[in-house]
C-alpha cells in the first residue's frame, strides 16, 4: 500500500478550513445580522434605520468609525505583538493564516462580522444588558477571558474596554460607527496575523 501523501492532505484540509471559514462567517452575516434586525424591530420595536443611523450623517459614522476602529485595531495588535505575548501571537497566527490566505478572505470574513456581530450584541442585546455586560459577553463569547491563561485574558480586558466604547459609540450616535470600526478592528488584526505566519512559514521552509 501507498504511503499518504502528505502534502495533499495538507491541501485538503486547508481547502476544507477555508470553506467551513467562509460558511462561518456568512452564518454570522445572517443568523446574528437578521436575527438581531428581527429582536430589533419585531420584539423591542425599535425602527432599524434609527438604531443604525442614530441622528448623524452618514460622513459622520464613517470618520468616528474608521478613527475608532484603526486605534483599537492597532492599540491591540501593540499588546499581542509584546514579547511576552508570544503563545497567544502564534496560536492565533498558525490559526489564521492557512484558513485565511487571501486580502478579500479577510476582508469579507471582517465585514460579515462586523455587520452581524454589531447588530446582534451592540444593536439588540445591549438594549437589555447595557453596555458593560453586553461587552463583557461579548468578549467571554469569543474566549479571550479565560482564567487559565493570564496573558489571553488580559488581552480580553483591553477588547472588553475596547467593546464599551463601541457600545457607548452606539447608545450615542448610531451602530453604524461601531459596525465600521469592528470591521476595521478585524481587518487590521486578521492582516498582522497572517503576516506573522507568513514569515513562520518563510523562516521554517
Amino acid at each position: 500500500m501507498e504511503a499518504p501523501d502528505t502534502d495533499a492532505i495538507a491541501i485538503g484540509s486547508s481547502r476544507s478550513g477555508r470553506r467551513l471559514v467562509g460558511l462561518l462567517a456568512a452564518f454570522t452575516l445572517v443568523f446574528f445580522g437578521i436575527g438581531g434586525a428581527v429582536l430589533i424591530v419585531f420584539v423591542q420595536h425599535r425602527t432599524l434605520p434609527t438604531v443604525i443611523m442614530g441622528s448623524l450623517p452618514l460622513w459622520k459614522h464613517v470618520v468616528i468609525g474608521t478613527m475608532t476602529g484603526l486605534a483599537i485595531g492597532y492599540g491591540a495588535w501593540a499588546l499581542i505583538s509584546r514579547p511576552f505575548m508570544d503563545n497567544v501571537l502564534m496560536k492565533y497566527a498558525m490559526l489564521i493564516g492557512p484558513l485565511m490566505p487571501s486580502r478579500g478572505m479577510r476582508i469579507a470574513v471582517s465585514l460579515c462580522a462586523g455587520v452581524g456581530e454589531e447588530v446582534f450584541f451592540r444593536g439588540a442585546i445591549q438594549h437589555w444588558l447595557g453596555v458593560v455586560w453586553t461587552a463583557i459577553a461579548f468578549v467571554a463569547l469569543h474566549g479571550y477571558l479565560d482564567p487559565r491563561s493570564w496573558r489571553m485574558s488580559l488581552y480580553g480586558v483591553l477588547l472588553t474596554g475596547a467593546m464599551v466604547l463601541l457600545g457607548w459609540q452606539a447608545n450615542v450616535y448610531g451602530l453604524l460607527g461601531p459596525m465600521i470600526a469592528h470591521t476595521l478592528i478585524d481587518v487590521v488584526l486578521l492582516a498582522r496575523l497572517h503576516a506573522v505566519w507568513s514569515r513562520s512559514k518563510t523562516v521554517n521552509s
